[in-house]
């Protein structure tokens, strides 16, 4: 088993900044071509740019794939230049202004039924397009979703991205039983919280101390887009040959946690504090 994936095409949706971009950078490393698929023409070349300079086959797949007719067109056009599709990554997703972060009360209907429509065609048209080149070819494949913890931990005032996320998730189970017979897998990765900057960041404050974020996570930072990035490639290789329909926390522990430290009634030790603890235990009685 081995994660290259030389000889294979990859198409990475909103690849062109962030996790996205992390996404594309490490399936290129591992061999494959990439088509870097992005609404933005300018991100999308930037990237497809970075990609080719370093020696990796990359094409901009620039559109906009909320649309199903440009879906298909832009399929097409990257199967013309790099054969099928292998290796699906439906990142992209649309804010549509305000939307996603007012309270439920003030969410209008119109821009609700846009706000669905929208960024569930980002992950339907995609994968239903390239799940159709591969059973065509016969040929086996991977399709990884990015959610996010709103699937199955709420945020305030996000009603539209957490519902929208809970569909990819559904979504992800369904369509790997259903593609199950053409051995075309599945999966979803949640995301905690990720550094969105193309650059890594620091975790700490200037004061030297964990930001607020990281404070409330068990491996005590947030993450980078290039950790979420390893666990696609994972999910793209053959290395994941016998997973399907899962869904993956990327998250330093976060959704594993019942509290945050903060709220503990219990002052917690820190691993420094347990270097010397005595290897004898005692049970305390309340």
């Amino acid at each position: 088993m081995t994660t290259d994936l030389t000889g294979r095409v990859a198409l990475v949706t909103g690849a062109g900044h962030n996790i996205g971009r992390a996404i594309t950078g490490r399936l290129a490393e591992a061999g494959a071509a990439v088509a870097v698929a992005d609404v933005d023409p300018a991100a999308a070349e930037a990237v497809t740019g970075e990609l080719r300079s370093a020696g990796h086959v990359a094409f901009p797949a620039i559109g906009d794939f909320s649309d199903v007719d440009v879906v298909d067109d832009t399929i097409d056009r990257v199967e013309a230049e790099l054969g099928t599709i292998d290796v699906l990554v439906n990142n992209a997703y649309a804010r549509l202004g305000a939307t996603s972060f007012l309270p439920f009360l003030q969410v209008d209907a119109d821009d609700w039924l846009r706000f669905v429509a929208v960024n569930t065609t980002l992950f339907y048209a995609p994968t239903q397009r390239v799940a159709r080149s591969l059973a065509r070819a016969g040929r086996s494949g991977s399709i990884v979703n990015i959610s996010s913890h709103g699937a199955a931990r709420a945020h305030r005032r996000h009603i539209p991205y957490d519902s929208v996320k809970g569909a990819m998730e559904s979504f992800t189970r369904a369509v790997a039983v259903d593609l199950a017979p053409w051995n075309i897998r599945v999966n979803a990765i949640r995301p905690g919280t990720i550094d969105v900057q193309d650059d890594p960041l620091d975790w700490t404050r200037a004061d030297g101390q964990p930001d607020v974020r990281s404070a409330q996570i068990p491996l005590g930072r947030t993450g980078h887009g290039s950790e979420v990035a390893d666990v696609v490639l994972f999910l793209a290789s053959n290395q994941s040959s016998y997973v399907t329909g899962q869904i993956f926390n990327v998250d330093g522990g976060l959704a594993v946690q019942a509290r945050p430290p903060q709220v503990e009634p219990d002052a917690l030790a820190t691993p420094n504090t347990l270097i010397d603890f005595p290897s004898r235990l005692r049970l305390r009685t309340r």
